[in-house]
C-alpha cells in the first residue's frame, strides 16, 4: 500500500489581484502562495516523502520546492500539467459567463485532460516506490478526482479544491495472472495495474 497526495499549487501573484483563467498562462505563486506551501511543507516534513512531482507551470515548480525543502529534487512532468483554457486563457474570471458544465470549445476537453492526467500518475508510480507527492492544478486534480471518486467529469469543477490544498490517495497494485501480459502486450492504463481510493479530498494541512 502506498500514498498519492495530489496537491493545488499556492495562490498565483495575480495583478493587482484580479483573479484570471489561467490553464497554461505561466503565472508564479506569489506572498500568499508561498505561505500555503510552506504550511504543507511543515504538513508533509514529518512524512518524510521523497518523490516530489510538479506540472512544469512555475506556480507548480516553485509549490514543490518550498515543499521539498531541499530533501530531495524536484521531478517535472508534463502530464500534470492544468487544462488549456483556449479562448478562456487570461481573461478575468468575472468576465467570463458560464455554466459549470461549459468548456471552452478551442480549449483542452475535461476527457483528454483526465486521460493525460492519469498516463502521468500511471508513469510516476511505475518509476518509483514509497508514497508520492504531485503537485498540479484544480481542473485536472478534480478530474482525476472525479474518475477516483465515480463523479460526472462535466460537472467536475464543483469538488472542492482551493489553492494550497491537498488530496489524499491510498494506492493498492493489483496483483492476478494476467498482469504480465498486460503490461507486456496492451497499452497500460492505471486502473489496470493500480487500485485507487479517495481518502481525503481538498484538504488544508493542519486544519488552516
Amino acid at each position: 500500500m502506498r500514498n498519492l497526495y495530489l496537491i493545488r499549487h499556492g495562490t498565483p501573484n495575480f495583478t493587482n489581484g484580479e483573479k484570471l483563467c489561467i490553464g497554461r498562462t505561466n503565472i508564479d505563486i506569489g506572498e500568499i502562495g508561498i505561505r500555503e506551501a510552506q504550511n504543507l511543507q511543515s504538513f508533509f516534513d514529518v512524512k518524510n516523502i521523497n518523490n516530489i512531482f510538479a506540472s512544469p507551470l512555475d506556480r507548480c515548480v516553485h509549490t514543490a520546492k518550498i515543499i521539498a525543502n531541499g530533501k530531495c529534487s524536484v521531478r517535472v512532468n508534463k502530464d500534470l500539467r492544468e487544462i488549456f483554457m483556449g479562448h478562456w486563457e487570461g481573461v478575468p474570471l468575472k468576465d467570463i459567463k458560464k455554466n459549470l458544465g461549459d468548456e471552452p470549445g478551442d480549449g483542452e476537453k475535461r476527457v483528454d485532460a483526465l486521460a493525460r492526467m492519469e498516463n502521468g500518475i500511471l508513469n510516476i508510480l511505475q518509476e518509483t516506490s514509497g508514497d508520492v507527492i504531485c503537485v498540479a492544478h484544480a481542473g485536472v486534480n478534480c478530474a482525476f478526482i472525479a474518475k477516483i471518486t465515480g463523479k460526472d467529469i462535466k460537472t467536475s469543477r464543483a469538488i472542492k479544491q482551493p489553492c494550497g490544498c491537498y488530496n489524499h490517495f491510498v494506492v493498492d497494485e493489483i496483483q492476478h495472472e494476467e498482469q504480465k501480459d498486460l503490461v507486456i502486450n496492451a497499452r497500460k492504463r492505471l486502473n489496470d495495474i493500480y487500485r485507487i481510493e479517495a481518502v481525503a479530498i481538498g484538504e488544508m494541512p493542519n486544519g488552516i
